[in-house]
């Protein structure tokens, strides 16, 4: 079974769990008043800006989350469109809105989007007051406010970027009807290019005890846990001494060699794990595929081999990770090794379209 690439996943904040869906239907309603900007901890990139101020230009809010997968993948159509668009009378403005604990923090904010090229400006809304003036759980999200302030195009999700840049380009027009501007841009990736299809995948996986599928982790106190016979897919599986808290499982011990792990079953083309040091300036993350290094052909970006030809990850900063690039999409067994403490893991999200082999061209 196959499904068109047609709609994309974002997170529900409010409930924890993925919801695709190609529009909201908690969004304000197209050519509302846009409510004003106010009670973010910080800005970075910029000093505050208020709505009121930039009436005569067209505004573009990105709610985002900056260890999310979804939201990362539209970061280059929306650095393209303000550098195309700028002059033009558009004004780009993110909002971060915060998924786990340490995305509250702005310094951690900061750190996130400066290494990923983010330069617009963006405000830091860790207590999701402007969130919720928009009536906004979903990330990512964009909202198009036209020159006189109003609401005029709101999309969730990745994807529709034609149907965006057309979008801006008409609220422009209605700016400066002489303006003459160019083709959208295309697709930055294969699986963005019409043809690409998604395949069933695993839902975004949680750990933790509020809101995480846990196979063998019933409470919150740190125990030595064994993997059992039989393990589910779609579940995480702790071996070793760990502790399970509200939002991320945490390794309590040291040992002499790599041992405690975290497993877990997946079907996908791509894994992403969201990670945090603690107490330490880096850990070591050792990565295995159905029981193997993980061949260089399908390794992810932050994946790093040592003398002994062993895949790992350096956990230096709490973000996402890549751990599996691009492989046929099918069914596979995954483990994090360990043997330091401190080691925190809060999520694993996957991938899962790809472009048939008779189309990649």
């Amino acid at each position: 079974m196959r499904i068109p690439r047609k709609q994309l996943c974002v997170f529900l904040f409010a409930a924890g769990v993925l919801s695709c869906q190609r529009r909201a239907a908690t969004g304000l309603a197209s050519g509302k008043r846009a409510p004003e900007l106010n009670g973010s901890l910080t800005w970075l990139n910029s000093t505050p800006l208020r709505v009121a101020d930039l009436r005569g230009k067209v505004v573009l809010l990105d709610f985002f989350e900056y260890s999310c997968v979804n939201c990362i993948r539209t970061f280059p159509y929306i650095q393209e469109w303000k550098k195309r668009y700028a002059g033009d009378g558009l004004v780009v403005i993110g909002i971060h809105t915060p998924q786990y604990g340490f995305s509250m923090d702005p310094q951690n904010v900061f750190a996130g989007v400066k290494r990923l090229g983010v330069a617009f400006p963006i405000a830091v809304d860790s207590d999701s007051r402007i969130a919720e003036a928009y009536n906004n759980r979903y990330s990512p999200r964009v909202f198009l406010i036209d020159k006189d302030g109003r609401i005029r195009f709101d999309h969730t999700g990745e994807g529709a970027y034609a149907e965006t840049e057309l979008s801006i380009q008409k609220l422009l027009l209605e700016i400066d009807s002489a303006k003459d501007f160019p083709a959208p841009m295309g697709p930055v990736r294969g699986i963005d290019k019409p043809g690409a299809v998604c395949y069933p995948i695993t839902p975004e996986l949680y750990l933790g005890h509020t809101r995480g599928q846990l196979g063998n982790v019933p409470s919150n106190a740190t125990a030595l846990f064994a993997i059992p016979d039989k393990r589910d897919e779609g579940r995480a599986y702790a071996s070793g001494e760990w502790a399970n808290q509200s939002e991320y499982l945490r390794h309590t011990r040291d040992t002499d060699e790599p041992q405690d792990f975290i497993a877990l079953r997946y079907r996908a083309t791509e894994v992403n794990v969201v990670m945090k040091p603690e107490g330490a300036y880096w850990l070591r993350v050792f990565v295995k595929q159905d029981g193997d290094w993980l061949k260089k052909e399908v390794a992810g970006g932050d994946i790093k081999y040592d003398e002994q030809g062993r895949s790992y990850v350096e956990a230096k900063s709490p973000r996402m990770y890549n751990l599996i690039g691009r492989q046929p999409y099918g069914t596979y067994d995954l483990q994090l090794i360990v043997q330091s403490r401190g080691l925190s893991v809060y999520s694993f999200s996957f991938g899962t379209c790809e472009i048939p082999k008779n189309e990649a061209n």
